[in-house]
């Protein structure tokens, strides 16, 4: 994955469709992306074209998963106890 591959450092669009295993063109259709979402940061310099990551900037992704995570666990923990306390024993069923 592009970030992973950008979380170890800077690296070249080259270098980076060579970690993806994907052709040029696609490789800059993500990094384009990434870059206009403020994850990635793009600096020319000559003819090479390097990309790294922007510190911080995941971190709102991550406070949206850990909370996303808190809240559906609480509902899933939630749902198992009303679950329980309605489900009858094997034997009353019968």
């Amino acid at each position: 994955m592009l970030i992973d591959r950008l979380a170890e450092g800077p690296a070249t669009m080259s270098a980076l469709a060579e970690t993806i295993g994907s052709s040029m063109p696609a490789t800059l259709k993500h990094l384009a992306l990434l870059t206009e979402s403020g994850i990635v940061a793009r600096r020319k310099q000559g003819r090479t074209v390097t990309f790294s990551l922007v510190p911080g900037s995941l971190e709102p992704l991550q406070d949206w998963a850990l909370s996303t995570t808190l809240m559906w666990s609480a509902q899933l923990n939630r749902f198992a106890m009303l679950a329980g306390s309605t489900a009858q024993p094997e034997e009353e069923q019968q």
